[in-house]
């Protein structure tokens, strides 16, 4: 997947709630913008049949009061505009498409950040994995049935150390679920583990950071550098990260998606700063 950038603006706040409105009124006007533009190219290429038409009759010699020249010139002309409006065309049609994919994943970003604050009842470990199983529709229900077939299921996930022997030292994960964690116990059933196994290996795996205090510019970069090594030693890719604190610095949201590439799909910066009890 390619780098996730804000192609409409890293000043605007991507959680603001007149976003998807905003977004509507410029996906309108795109939408206007193209359809005017085809059709300029519709009557260009039915001026471009018309005097195809008259050039044929010219030739078998229903009329003969107009060059050849003619013909030629003028259908040289309108071809090279026809040309011309097709690249220009072209060329906004992969602007829009860009658009629309940044416009994409900011939303699916704020789905994640606005599913897992209602899905966590308090800033734990536990209730992160549950909240993801919630949340993250691509490997939820697998992710249910596994969690929810036994407790212990829970521990695979948690306080994951990956030994970097080049380096000599570990890479530490508050939770970390990918296919490899994914452990066959006597309460799973072999369907529901390798189900959820390949769920992991197509959307990737969920690394998750939870600290206490503010995510700042150097949490985010720390974080990035541990899913780097474990993309490196695991040669697997990230679905999805996140960091989960009591609250954000300004700028950790732009420098999180700038840390975001082919590899590491959302880096999502998530606010829980209160614990509740569930009832």
């Amino acid at each position: 997947m390619d780098s996730h950038q804000n192609n409409s603006g890293d000043s605007d706040d991507l959680r603001s709630p007149v976003l998807a409105t905003k977004y509507a009124h410029i996906a309108s006007n795109l939408v206007h913008t193209i359809v005017k533009n085809f059709v300029i190219i519709i009557g260009l290429i039915s001026a471009l049949i018309v005097l195809a038409l008259l050039d044929v009759l010219h030739a078998v010699g229903y009329t003969e009061a107009i060059p050849d020249s003619v013909y030629d010139s003028t259908i040289a002309i309108f071809s090279i505009i026809l040309l011309i409006f097709i690249l220009y065309l072209l060329s906004n049609s992969l602007k829009s498409k860009r658009l629309l994919r940044s416009w994409a994943d900011t939303f699916e970003r704020n789905s994640i950040r606005t599913g897992m604050n209602i899905a966590m009842a308090n800033k734990s470990k536990e209730e992160a994995i549950r909240a993801i199983a919630e949340t993250v529709s691509q490997i939820g229900e697998s992710l249910r049935k596994y969690i929810s077939s036994s407790k212990e299921n829970y521990k695979n996930f948690l306080d994951v150390s990956i030994r970097d022997n080049n380096n000599n030292e570990d890479i530490f994960f508050d939770v970390l679920i990918d296919h490899d964690h994914v452990k066959i116990e006597h309460s799973n059933t072999s369907n529901d583990v390798n189900l959820l196994k390949q769920s992991l290996v197509e959307y990737g795996a969920v690394a998750i950071r939870v600290i206490d205090g503010t995510i700042d510019t150097k949490a985010v970069q720390s974080f990035s550098n541990s899913l780097s090594k474990y993309i490196l030693l695991t040669k697997n890719k990230v679905g999805l990260a996140l960091i989960i604190g009591d609250n954000i610095q300004e700028n950790a949201d732009s420098f999180a998606r700038r840390l975001e590439n082919n590899k590491i799909n959302y880096i999502v910066l998530i606010e829980k700063y209160y614990n509740t009890v569930r009832v």
